[in-house]
């Protein structure tokens, strides 16, 4: 069985490569996906990019197309 295509959200149609290979920081990344720093580190660690010590980053891209947070 073929699974559908992601579609791709319309923030990213009008970005530049450079600008969705930018690195944000994960706190952003998680406000934007409507959840917890801690919860985005514990379902989503192979995004997460350490930059030093206790840097932790995300991509513009990666935090762009996750799937969107379930409606309650």
């Amino acid at each position: 069985m073929k699974k559908k295509p992601i579609a791709i959200p319309a923030s990213v149609i009008g970005m530049s490569p450079m600008e969705l290979a930018r690195r944000i920081p994960l706190a952003d990344a998680a406000a934007h996906n409507g959840v917890h720093p801690q919860t985005f580190r514990k379902n989503y660690p192979h995004l997460i990019k350490k930059v030093g010590q206790r840097r932790d980053f995300v991509t513009v891209y990666d935090a762009i197309m996750l799937p969107p947070p379930a409606a309650e």
